[in-house]
């Protein structure tokens, strides 16, 4: 077994929890992530009060969602979280008039935000804020809060959050896209320049990483900017990063005929326009996560049962709260991770929080007034910020005391209570979190990847149809080789992610993996080089899939002889490899 195969040792998992990660550029990152909420904070309480404006967080929150997205594609995001965030609040709201529905409507609201999140892959923060809300209003209503009060408080907040993080967005339009594409120039240059060492498994790892930061690239060019915002008379710099792009492309398409059909002497047309649409059809990757052994489906299932029985124990005992165990599950929970990386999370979590009452609660016994409990949150919201990638332990101190000023500081007899009912809500969270990563899903790494190979070489298909008419340069057949590249991304990343959670069961499908990826970017390599005329040999290799995805057993958790897989695939390349004129 290879090291990267070996299940981590707990001195491992010991030196994950100590580790600070440096972060370059961090600190003055946090500041610009934070500026929108202070200034919803600030501008809430000069208009209505302080402890009011602290209430609302939960909107202003809403302000990090698509941090690192062009501002097209920012502003979709941000309408649909700031919607979501106010739909959850209320729900949460209501929800408490019966209690023992409550974790039902929780668990059900996770299981749907939870799954549209990744499906669509919207990226960091993650939902979390979005299931607090409901989380916090259900507790809010205790307080006296009413749907009317979540218009007065969060709505404002979320809204003026949102308009200063697209003023501050506006101000460097495309420096999201202008990241994307200097990380695709760097990725395609080592593919194409790899040091004198690589070995084959290298030179691999490199082509798949040249063809994934191209695929972001134009995910984040075509994503984030109107169709006509590629005018250069009206964005030159927006211009320039598309033709650096195109360049760029171009080379790792050569870069990839040369590497896949040496001996062949076939010329790259002008196929500018076949560059990839970046982020497929919302359609399709709505589709492709509700099948079998999807991976948003496998991570919303998990939240969804954390959550409700998280939230149903807490109804049982005769303490706490079921929001702040709720908060816990979904901590660990809400986004998708290692069983090992939850598990430090979780460890995290209530060191942090016990830390960070221990803060509170000295804070909290000098009875701050409001606009100093204001400046309060807003150094706890940048500590939050800046500590988050470096320890999440560290930032846990931070997030516990800000979720906790939030609401109105009770008298000092009641702050010990509340105290003592934090640790244990969060010691329960969490142990219903642990079991549950732990057992739902425990032979899920196999069902993943069986799925998600199978779903890769069925992307294969579409292609191979198209080319075997003449119609590989139609603008249907852009999509279908979009959604290839798209597939088999998403496996080598998928096995990257289950591996450490059943390194024995995926320890053989490296090989599958080497050898489905090679088979789709040779496909591709042809799609590149081909001209508009049929191909003979692409109706005989689609068959040759169809024939071996129809002869594989349905997709379970029971694993397969990957050797086998993966020797069956090869024969199919083969097979389209030597068809090409040329190749011996």
């Amino acid at each position: 077994m290879s090291k990267a195969n070996q299940p981590a040792k707990p001195w491992q998992l010991l030196r994950k929890l100590v580790t600070i990660r440096p972060a370059p550029g961090r600190n003055r990152q946090a500041i610009v992530l934070i500026t929108p909420m202070a200034v919803s904070l600030v501008t809430m309480g000069l208009i209505v009060s302080p402890t009011h404006a602290a209430m609302g967080m939960m909107g202003a929150m809403g302000a990090l969602a698509g941090v690192n997205n062009a501002p097209l594609s920012r502003a979709r995001i941000l309408l649909g979280v700031g919607i979501a965030t106010v739909f959850s609040q209320c729900l949460g709201l209501l929800s408490v008039r019966i209690e023992w529905f409550l974790p039902l409507i929780l668990a059900g609201w996770s299981l749907v935000v939870v799954w549209v999140w990744h499906a669509l892959q919207l990226g960091p923060p993650g939902p979390l804020n979005i299931l607090f809300a409901a989380a916090f209003g259900a507790y809010m209503a205790s307080h006296g809060w009413t749907v009317s009060t979540v218009f007065i408080a969060t709505v404002p907040s979320f809204l003026i959050a949102a308009a200063v993080s697209m003023i501050i967005i506006l101000i460097c339009p495309h420096r999201p896209v202008r990241a994307a594409v200097e990380k695709a120039e760097s990725a395609v240059n080592a593919y194409c320049e790899p040091n004198d060492d690589a070995d084959s498994h290298e030179v691999a790892r490199l082509r798949s990483a040249a063809h994934a930061a191209i695929h972001r690239a134009w995910w984040a060019y075509n994503d984030g900017h109107s169709s006509g915002a590629d005018n250069p008379s009206e964005m030159s710099e927006l211009s320039d990063l598309r033709a650096r792009l195109i360049t760029a492309h171009m080379r790792l398409e050569h870069q990839l005929r040369l590497e896949a059909f040496p001996s062949t002497d076939l010329s790259l047309p002008d196929h500018v326009d076949w560059t990839p649409l970046g982020r497929p059809k919302t359609s399709y990757l709505l589709r492709t996560a509700l099948e079998r052994g999807s991976r948003p489906t496998m991570v919303a299932l998990r939240a969804a049962i954390g959550v409700f029985f998280a939230s149903l124990l807490m109804i049982l005992l005769p303490f706490g709260h079921p929001y702040w165990a709720v908060l816990s599950v979904l901590i660990m929970m809400h986004m998708d991770a290692t069983h090992s990386d939850m598990t430090i999370r979780a460890i995290h979590r209530v060191l942090g929080t016990v830390v960070g009452l221990g803060l509170y609660l000295a804070i909290a016994a000098f009875g701050p007034s409001g606009w100093i409990q204001v400046g309060l949150i807003l150094i706890f919201l940048w500590c939050m910020q800046a500590l988050v990638t470096r320890n999440y332990g560290l930032a846990c101190i931070f997030i516990t005391c800000f979720a906790l000023f939030m609401t109105p500081i009770t008298k000092p007899g009641e702050m010990y209570q509340l105290a003592q009912d934090r640790i244990v809500e969060t010691i329960v969270g969490l142990a219903v979190g642990i079991i549950t990563i732990y057992v739902v899903g425990r032979r899920a790494p196999v069902l993943l990847v069986r799925s998600q190979y199978r779903r890769t070489l069925r992307s294969m298909m579409p292609v191979l149809r198209s080319l075997s008419r003449g119609e590989h340069m139609t603008p249907q057949a852009q999509v279908e080789r979009n959604q290839m590249v798209h597939e088999l991304i998403r496996g080598s990343a998928l096995l990257s992610a289950t591996r450490p959670d059943a390194p024995q069961a995926l320890q053989d499908w490296s090989k599958v993996d080497r050898t489905v990826t090679e088979t789709g970017y040779d496909l591709l390599s042809v799609c590149w080089h081909t001209n508009d005329e049929p191909v003979p040999w692409a109706r005989r290799v689609l068959a040759d899939i169809a024939i071996f995805i129809t002869g594989l057993p349905p997709i379970s958790s029971q694993n397969l002889d990957a050797h086998s897989v993966a020797n069956d695939v090869e024969k199919i390349r083969m097979d389209m490899v030597t068809s090409l004129p040329g190749v011996r």
